[in-house]
């Protein structure tokens, strides 16, 4: 083909993730002159009853598109809650998931700066295991003052990485090549791939606790008997009494960004997709269940800043109390 051409035309796709947002992000940064892009849309703070960024989103508003239709959806989101976003994504164009998350786009993006750990620093970290083909997170989070520096590691079986990231119509394999995860050879997750990761980082930093979901626990604790590594492990519940805590701790921490994440794209995937859900008491909890897609990534990282509140002596004795340790020996 001489002059190939390809014609692509939708509303935003609701998180960076998404193949459209690639594209749309790509064209903005790349500066290709092959490129044509045109992105009408509000701007990120409006009001949903403000008619200039009606227009903005809309430029055939009041000429083929409907004003009234447009206003009566404004007036609705306006007083309800529940329907703003889905407001924000069909009628103003946004970049923003249809049902509520859990924190706001905008408030992750701030804590975005590149984390500061230096070398033997202390950390609380949380684990989440997956089942066998799923998204595994192991978690760091530095305390540095009121703040924390966090680093993630993001593990997933290397077969099948492409047609996972077809179905999730999320990047993994893209991802993988950009050393955001670490793919293990083989059709599943290898516990002992992931022990030994956790192994190694205990012993670059001193890890104070490591929380941890009971899910497939036993298998992960095996392959640290056979390294010989003590990690200082702790198990974490993920009910209301266990997260509640955890889930406002890491909502205020992103609020009054006081978070450095790194931007990586992983979790930020994961934070986009993070729904919660309440008891009758008002707790709350991160669920996997109703969530748009994986969360491993927060859930870990909750878990470890909630660890850091346990109180001294909750975990087992770490591979840094012991200066002969090696791994394996």
């Amino acid at each position: 083909h001489e002059d190939p051409l390809l014609i692509a035309i939708s509303t935003q796709a609701a998180t960076d993730g998404d193949l459209f947002s690639i594209w749309l992000d790509d064209a903005a940064n790349a500066k290709d002159k092959r490129i044509v892009s045109h992105v009408y849309t509000a701007p990120e703070d409006c009001e949903v009853t403000d008619r200039e960024a009606w227009a903005m989103a809309n430029p055939a508003l009041g000429v083929f598109r409907s004003l009234k239709d447009v206003e009566g959806f404004a007036k609705q989101a306006d007083r309800m809650p529940a329907k703003e976003n889905s407001f924000r994504w069909l009628y103003l164009n946004q970049r923003i998931e249809a049902t509520s998350p859990f924190l706001n786009r905008g408030e992750w993006t701030a804590n975005n700066a590149a984390p500061t750990q230096e070398s033997g620093a202390t950390c609380f970290a949380g684990l989440d295991l997956s089942s066998s083909r799923d998204l595994t997170a192991f978690v760091m989070a530095f305390p540095d003052g009121d703040h924390f520096n966090v680093v993630s590691q993001f593990f997933m079986p290397r077969e099948g990485i492409r047609e996972r990231a077809k179905e999730d119509k999320v990047p993994y394999d893209i991802w993988a090549d950009q050393g955001f995860i670490t793919l293990i050879d083989g059709p599943v997750i290898i516990p002992a791939v992931v022990a030994r990761a956790v192994a190694d980082a205990s012993m670059q930093f001193d890890i104070e606790s490591i929380a941890y979901d009971r899910w497939r626990i036993n298998d992960f604790t095996r392959e640290l008997d056979i390294l010989g590594a003590p990690l200082p492990l702790v198990p974490f519940g993920q009910g209301y009494k266990d997260m509640a805590p955890a889930v406002d701790k890491l909502e205020r921490a992103v609020a009054e960004r006081k978070l450095r994440h790194g931007n990586n794209p992983v979790m930020n995937m994961c934070a986009a997709n993070a729904v919660v859900e309440r008891d009758p008491a008002g707790n709350r909890k991160l669920t996997k269940s109703k969530s748009v897609g994986r969360i491993d990534g927060l859930v870990a990282l909750a878990m470890a800043l909630g660890v850091q509140g346990m109180g001294d002596g909750a975990a087992a004795t770490s591979p840094w109390d012991n200066p002969d340790f090696t791994l394996g020996g």
